[in-house]
């Protein structure tokens, strides 16, 4: 009974530590990373936009689903979660938000494009919310906020890789 007892101390205390540090964590959040690309801005866009051909070049996207004109629902092994496009200025701005309240976190991912002399910048924005403490302390310190952001970039680079060893 006593290691029973000292057990339950020990993962109350935990949870105790995780739940402090979510609530010191900032409830929300705002990142914006960068990357340039030697293609053109439409054909830019054109990869970021085209939300279904996504599970064929994101890491982790096991599907993504039209679900009216400008909603989208994506899979991947955290589950599905649905995006709203809120605007859409062809080659140069795309900014899709969460649509669905029931998530323990929410947010919009913006996506700006300039061209430069033939190559492209693609400037990605993530503003989000995480109100619940323990999935705040999950997202920041074990997550990380910018993880998703950096393989998304990343994914972008090694399509465009691809792409260009194939012409």
């Amino acid at each position: 009974m006593k290691f029973v007892l000292i057990g339950l101390g020990i993962i109350a205390s935990i949870a105790l530590i995780v739940f402090t540090m979510g609530m010191l964590a900032p409830r929300d959040h705002r990142l914006t990373l960068s990357q340039s690309y030697p293609v053109p801005a439409a054909t830019l866009y054109e990869l970021v936009r085209n939300f279904e051909a996504y599970p064929d070049w994101r890491t982790g996207i096991k599907s993504m689903q039209k679900d009216g004109e400008l909603r989208f629902i994506e899979e991947s092994g955290n589950g599905k979660i649905a995006y709203l496009i809120i605007e859409d200025q062809p080659n140069t701005l795309i900014i899709s938000k969460i649509d669905d309240p029931k998530l323990p976190f929410s947010g919009s991912w913006t996506f700006e494009i300039k061209e430069t002399n033939g190559s492209s910048e693609l400037r990605v924005t993530e503003a989000g919310s995480v109100p619940n403490a323990f999935v705040r302390f999950f997202a920041t310190y074990i997550f990380s906020h910018e993880k998703t952001m950096r393989t998304y970039l990343a994914d972008v680079q090694a399509k465009f890789k691809k792409t260009c060893a194939r012409s």
